[in-house]
């Protein structure tokens, strides 16, 4: 009995060791920024790139909600800093439906403006990199995933175009952000609980009264 007690302990473990590694691992918040610059475009340098960031391997990583229409998120700013290769990846994204009146959701948005100055009924939109950023653009984006939990960003998806200084070169390219979905590891803990107190109930068996034999 006292074996299979032991097997059944060896079970849990090995769960917990695969689980509670991809539970960390999903509670990282992870984004990736991939860009396509056309010859002559000031933002990209005609370059291109395809960086992911973390809050581990950059000098500073933030996903946060500028503005609201009624409780929902209508101007997000991503800031992804220097990831830790010694390369300038510094990267700052603005994306806005806030002028247009309605929050940000899935959907085509063209004629956009420098977010942070765009007039009524145009979206926003601003991407710098590597500390280099339009005084005035025109361009457009796509929304693919927007999601929510009040104002905080659980997940954005975007492709988009973006033309600095009313120049034709362009600046393409796509975002994503994930951030951990609520209570991930607390989930699985819970999913282990019942494992707990089978072995629980196992030992207080063996531990049971003991009966003494005469040899």
């Amino acid at each position: 009995m006292r074996a299979k007690t032991a097997r059944f302990l060896a079970l849990i473990s090995a769960t917990a060791c695969f689980f509670l590694p991809v539970a960390s691992t999903m509670a990282i918040p992870v984004a990736h920024l991939s860009l396509h610059s056309q010859p002559g475009d000031f933002i990209g340098q005609g370059g291109d790139f395809d960086l992911t960031y973390t809050p581990q391997n950059s000098s500073f990583f933030s996903a946060r909600t500028v503005q609201t229409i009624g409780p929902d998120p209508a101007f997000l700013l991503f800031t992804l800093g220097n990831i830790i290769t010694g390369a300038n990846t510094f990267a700052n994204l603005d994306f806005s439906t806030f002028q247009l009146g309605i929050p940000i959701q899935p959907g085509f948005y063209p004629d956009a403006q420098r977010a942070a100055f765009a007039s009524p009924g145009h979206p926003g939109l601003d991407i710098s990199f590597q500390n280099r950023g339009c005084n005035t653009l025109t361009g457009s984006f796509t929304v693919e995933k927007a999601s929510f939990v009040g104002s905080s960003i659980l997940a954005f998806d975007a492709s988009f175009v973006q033309h600095c200084e009313g120049g034709a070169p362009a600046l393409f390219g796509t975002f994503s952000y994930a951030a951990p979905e609520p209570h991930t590891l607390a989930l699985i803990v819970w999913g282990l609980l019942p494992l707990v107190s089978v072995v629980k109930r196992m030992v207080r068996r063996e531990s049971g009264p003991q009966v003494e034999r005469k040899m």
